[in-house]
């Protein structure tokens, strides 16, 4: 009987046993910290065979805008993934890509699109989370559980690589040296027409043994403030300092560019006997934009026709067909005479550069050496590229940023009006975003109302011919202070400038007219910066909620009113609410002023 009970009581005891815990999932992304151009290994492991899983990478740029990708996978019947083998079958991209994650990095939803995410200071490391998440969710939705995730710093300098500010003569810029004695071989590294110094493409080129010149040619420090009448003879003396650097070894030195840099690097390589390689990246074959001065030589540039850019559905400007024909006979001054250049040439295009036919540029270039029975070059054409080809896995981006004549040019179309005759202009909410306050604003010399409020503008400038502003409208942009304003101190009298990232008011004093200051949840933190406001002569009305500062006094509004008016005693209104009895004045329109209701049209 004890036998048939132990035999009853066998299944039981099987059926209590608890079964073997499936490990946990986990995710290995190496190295951890690497070089940006570098490409990562990206294994999951302990998923069930089969599962569908969604990888995602999140990162921010040093303003703190999100950027964020997705992908699609299956475990395998392991339950592991590995990104080098196994393809995506959704989300931002599709197939095999190791490194799609990083590359399709975007803006995400609640960020303003065509954002680049590139560094502006590339001693810090890009910190990217990847994380796996249950199931499949669509970009921009709501992810499932977090199963597992790591951190990973992408570098642009590598360790004992040397940054130098330069300001040798004319020239400005960064010089990068590798480690070591060297020499090195030298090269000068460009951009296009978004001007200031871009460092990141350079600092990288070091890490990889150049010693690399980053050359800004406009719109740097005391360089000038407008891409217009270039002359040769800057780029000659920055060839001249780096060939001869004691760490540069001989017998030349090497350039390369993009876009407007590309055309530039053909021209240095024509004249300057100093350069022998050069990189065109995306470049004309003729000048163009900014005529270029060499001794006695002048190249026109080649304009863009604004009435042939066409703009689509979603927005953005599409410049394909603007730029002026350099195969029309009437443009043939404007060529760069590349048969002169005794060195060799890189030509890098994308088959698919909707900025301007890069594509025929190069053949029109190659078309020209040949003519002269050279054979110093080579070419490089990737299908399905666009204008920007950067190093290995740079954040892709579907669209340059706005200029401000683009910008003006849709605003005359929409409104009926020229720029030059308007008093209002409403430039606000670009896609893409405008960037930079450029020097088309000069047109705008009866504007008394300017609104570029909702752009990714990093600073203030070129408002020196707008001798009429009143109002100006610079909400939810990237500001970081107040400088350029000088150039309206006498005439302003309302700055909407909401949303920034100012943390100091120098240079608020030399606003002799402005009544009115809307710059609610900005950054400042101090009464020592807040004092400042107490020089503006006439100022009555501010609003100044969401700064670090009045956020000391959220809970106890009466007192932070009457801390902030003991310092600024010539406050009407604060904050909405008025502080000299008696006045009948028109209540705030909410404490993120008039750019919240401007931005939202």
């Amino acid at each position: 009987m004890w036998r048939v009970l132990a035999a009853a009581a066998t299944p039981a005891r099987a059926l209590l046993r608890t079964p073997p815990a499936r490990r946990a999932a986990s995710l290995a992304v190496s190295p951890a910290a690497g070089l940006a151009d570098e490409r990562v290994e990206t294994r999951v492991a302990g998923l069930s065979p089969g599962q569908p899983v969604t990888l995602r990478a999140v990162a921010a740029d040093e303003r703190g805008c999100l950027f964020q990708s997705c992908a699609h996978y299956r475990a395998d019947s392991r339950g592991e993934l590995h990104l080098g083998a196994d393809a995506s079958h959704g989300g931002d991209y599709t197939g095999v890509e190791p490194m799609g994650l990083f590359w399709s990095l975007a803006p995400a939803g609640m960020e303003r699109p065509y954002q680049r995410l590139v560094p502006r200071n590339t001693s810090a490391p890009m910190k990217v989370e990847v994380l796996v998440h249950q199931g499949h969710s669509l970009p921009g939705s709501i992810p499932g559980p977090v199963m597992a995730k790591a951190e990973v710093q992408r570098l642009f300098t590598a360790p004992g690589v040397r940054r130098i500010r330069l300001k040798e003569g004319v020239v400005r810029g960064s010089l990068f040296l590798p480690p070591g004695d060297g020499p090195f071989p030298g090269v000068i590294d460009m951009y296009g027409d978004e001007g200031g110094l871009i460092e990141f493409r350079s600092s990288l080129l070091a890490t990889h043994g150049f010693a690399a010149l980053s050359l800004p040619y406009f719109d740097f420090e005391d360089l000038p403030r407008i891409l217009k009448d270039l002359k040769l003879e800057y780029f000659e003396e920055a060839a001249r300092f780096l060939q001869r650097h004691p760490k540069v070894k001989g017998p030349g030195v090497g350039v390369i560019g993009t876009g407007k840099g590309a055309e530039l690097a053909l021209s240095m390589i024509t004249f300057l006997p100093e350069v022998v390689a050069a990189v065109s990246i995306s470049g004309c074959s003729s000048n163009t934009v900014a005529d270029l001065h060499y001794g006695e030589t002048t190249l026109p540039g080649l304009r863009f026709d604004m009435e042939k850019v066409t703009v689509s559905e979603s927005g953005v400007f599409d410049v394909f067909e603007a730029l002026d024909d350099p195969m029309n006979p009437a443009n043939s001054s404007s060529v760069i005479p590349v048969e002169k250049a005794e060195g060799h040439f890189l030509l890098v295009v994308g088959e698919d550069d909707r900025m301007w036919k890069s594509s025929l540029y190069a053949e029109l270039a190659i078309r020209r050496l040949r003519q002269h029975g050279k054979e110093n070059f080579e070419l490089l054409s990737y299908p399905g590229a666009g204008h920007r080809i950067d190093p290995p896995s740079t954040p892709f981006c579907q669209a340059k940023a706005t200029t401000i004549k683009e910008a003006l040019a849709k605003w005359e179309e929409k409104s009926g009006q020229k720029a030059s005759e308007a008093k209002e202009v409403k430039l606000y909410g670009q896609i893409p975003p405008v960037e930079k306050m450029d020097g088309a604003l000069s047109a705008l010399v009866n504007c008394e109302k300017l609104s570029l409020s909702t752009n990714c503008i990093d600073r203030i400038a070129n408002l020196n011919n707008l001798k009429n502003l009143r109002i100006l409208s610079l909400g939810r942009n990237n500001i970081k202070n107040l400088n350029g304003l000088e150039a309206v101190a006498e005439t302003l009298e309302e700055l909407w400038i909401s949303y920034n990232l100012i943390e100091k008011l120098r240079g608020i004093r030399v606003m002799k007219k402005l009544k009115v200051l809307y710059m609610s949840n900005n950054l400042v933190k101090d009464w020592a910066e807040f004092v400042r406001l107490a020089e503006v002569p006439v100022l009555e009305e501010l609003v100044f909620v969401g700064n670090p500062l009045q956020e000391k006094f959220a809970a106890d509004q009466n007192s932070w009113i009457e801390e902030a008016t003991k310092r600024v005693p010539k406050l009407k209104k604060l904050d909405g609410t008025l502080v000299v009895k008696g006045e009948e004045e028109e209540g705030a329109e909410g404490a993120e002023g008039p750019e919240g209701a401007e931005g939202g049209n």
